[in-house]
């Protein structure tokens, strides 16, 4: 009878065995097939019958602004604000009546907000989160994908100030500017504030801790900076003139200089930066470059055209220009071109692969079912 009990208790070790390697097996195939098609969630999408559209419509988007967001696209226009998810159904909708709109997005948070007015729409991809009005004019706010909303306004007695905002509306952090105004800011995901401002002695960066008042770092530029982005070691500055390499504490460790050359568009991130540049000169050439964090140029290539819009994602690379989009890798080597000639004015890379360009009434998603170009056409791409 024990030898009975022992071999059953080995039959049923050898059963769990089977089963806890079946499992293990099963969830690196789930792992190497959601990686592949976008991720868990989107193979679930898939597996539920939920098909994504490649074509959203929408209300006159004139003046306005749109970007992608978990698949679906999330549209600003002079009216209001519109949120699509995959399947091309609108999530949610807020009317309004604005001279100038602006749309701020990172991951899975977005915010639309009333340049020179006082009011903020903070959203994610399924809802508002809260809707502040501001007791001052708001001058630029920005989002990061921990939730967290920067608000750059007016202020009484200053030249400017910044208030920091949490996923449920709360004030959580605010700084005042002293002689200059402020232009932007970002909010890392360490819980530092970073703050561009802007005086008669040029521009200045100001770094803070959000758990302590005083400010960490300064940094001073006697030119007009117009841009920053946190990177993993420190921050990317972009001026009128120059990329700007800085540490984590605002300590200066590359320049690359333009030479002259016009600054049409560019898009910073935290791992790569785009930068179109052109000659001043009449029928100068165009180009565009990609530059790391730490300063060094990954690629450079001759432009065809004026880019009307850029995006740069995963290592990735959009162009639109007025009758086409193009992507690139990382080097600028071509690797997808799609005709987009119905006056797209906006264009997003979204992490399945695929890119999405926005017009005044429509935005289209190419390389899923739309077929890409062979990459060796139109070789600049541009």
């Amino acid at each position: 009878m024990e030898e009975k009990r022992k071999k059953n208790r080995s039959l049923f070790r050898l059963l769990l065995i089977g089963l806890l390697l079946a499992a293990a097996l099963a969830a690196v195939a789930l792992a190497v097939v959601s990686r592949e098609r976008g991720g868990i969630r989107e193979l679930w999408r898939e597996l539920r019958g939920e098909k994504r559209v490649s074509e959203f419509f929408f209300e006159n988007a004139s003046h306005g602004d749109a970007a992608e967001m978990d698949l679906g696209l999330a549209v600003a226009t002079d009216s209001g604000l519109y949120l699509f998810d995959e399947t091309g159904e609108i999530v949610l909708s807020r009317l309004y009546a604005w001279q100038k709109q602006a749309l701020a997005r990172a991951g899975d948070y977005g915010a639309v907000y009333d340049v020179g007015g006082t009011t903020v729409i903070f959203f994610n991809s399924k809802k508002i989160l809260t809707e502040i009005d501001m007791p001052y004019a708001v001058v630029s706010a920005s989002v990061n994908d921990l939730g967290y909303l920067a608000v750059c306004t007016e202020a009484d007695g200053y030249k400017g100030a910044v208030t920091v905002y949490n996923s449920l509306g709360t004030a959580i952090y605010r700084w005042s500017a002293g002689n200059s105004r402020v232009l932007s800011a970002r909010v890392s995901g360490r819980d530092e504030l970073l703050v561009l401002t802007v005086g008669n002695d040029g521009s200045r960066l100001v770094l803070c801790e959000m758990d302590r008042e005083d400010k960490v770092a300064e940094y001073t530029f006697p030119g007009l900076m117009i841009d920053m982005v946190f990177t993993r070691s420190g921050v990317t500055a972009i001026t009128t003139s120059s990329l700007i390499g800085l540490s984590g504490k605002l300590e200066e460790r590359w320049s690359i200089d333009f030479e002259e050359r016009f600054l049409e568009k560019y898009v910073l991130t935290e791992d790569l930066s785009a930068v179109a540049l052109t000659d001043y000169q009449v029928g100068g050439g165009r180009t565009l470059e990609t530059i790391t964090a730490g300063g060094d140029t990954r690629g450079a290539i001759a432009l065809g055209e004026d880019p009307v819009d850029m995006d740069v994602r995963d290592g990735r690379v959009a162009v639109l220009t007025s009758d086409r989009v193009t992507v690139y890798s990382g080097t600028l080597e071509k690797s997808d071109g799609y005709p987009c000639d119905f006056g797209a004015e906006h264009v997003s890379l979204r992490p399945d692969g695929s890119v999405v360009c926005a017009g005044s009434f429509s935005a289209y998603v190419y390389g899923n079912d739309r077929q890409p170009e062979e990459p060796g056409e139109n070789g600049d791409g541009a």
